[in-house]
C-alpha cells in the first residue's frame, strides 16, 4: 500500500540548496515511491537558536510503502551520510529531514511525532508547503495549511531563493 508523505527540508551549513537537492535525490533512490509534488526553496532566519546562519528550507510530496518507523530510520541514514553529525535541537545542520504528514496518521512516539509538532507556528514551514497543498488539512487541528498560515505568529523572514533579501 502507498502513502501520501509530506516532508520538509532544511539546511543552513555548506551549499545549503545542494544539500536539500541531494537529499531529495537520495529520497528517490529509497524506492520509496515517487516524488509528487515540491516547493520552490526559501530563506529563512533560524529558529529557536538566532546565533546562526540562515536557513534553506522547502517541501516535498512522496508516495512511498515505507511505514514511519522505517523511513524515519533511512532518512537519519541519509542525514548522516550528506554529513550531518550533531543532533543538536535547533542547531546547525548541513541537512534535516523532517516527517511532517503520513497520510492522516496522528502517532506520538518516543522516535516522532507525526504531524510534526508546531507545524501551525513555523513559517519557514507552512510558506512552502502553502505552496504546493494549500487545501490539505492538517489531521489534528482540522485546519487547512492556508489557514494555519494566515494565523501563524511567526514573525520571521521567509523568503524565496529567487527573490532578493532585505
Amino acid at each position: 500500500m502507498k502513502h501520501s508523505v509530506f516532508l520538509g527540508l532544511g539546511s543552513n551549513q555548506g551549499e545549503k540548496i545542494k544539500n536539500c537537492e541531494q537529499a531529495i535525490e537520495e529520497i528517490l533512490k529509497l524506492e520509496v515511491g515517487f516524488l509528487l509534488s515540491r516547493s520552490s526553496w526559501y530563506y529563512s532566519e533560524p529558529w529557536g537558536r538566532e546565533d546562526q546562519d540562515r536557513f534553506v528550507n522547502g517541501v516535498i510530496q512522496i508516495m512511498t510503502a515505507f511505514c514511519p518507523d522505517e523511513l524515519l530510520a533511512k532518512f537519519k541514514e541519509i542525514e548522516k551520510r550528506l554529513g550531518r553529525k550533531n543532533r543538536e535541537k535547533w542547531g546547525p545542520r548541513v541537512i534535516d529531514i523532517d516527517i511532517l504528514f503520513y497520510d492522516d496518521l496522528s502517532l506520538v512516539s518516543p522516535e516522532m511525532e507525526i504531524p510534526h509538532p508546531r507545524i501551525g507556528e513555523r513559517n519557514f514551514v507552512l510558506i512552502p508547503f502553502a505552496e504546493i497543498a494549500p487545501q490539505f488539512v492538517h489531521p489534528v487541528l482540522k485546519r487547512t495549511i492556508k489557514e494555519l498560515l494566515e494565523t501563524s505568529p511567526d514573525q520571521k523572514k521567509v523568503v524565496k531563493v529567487s527573490e532578493k533579501l532585505p
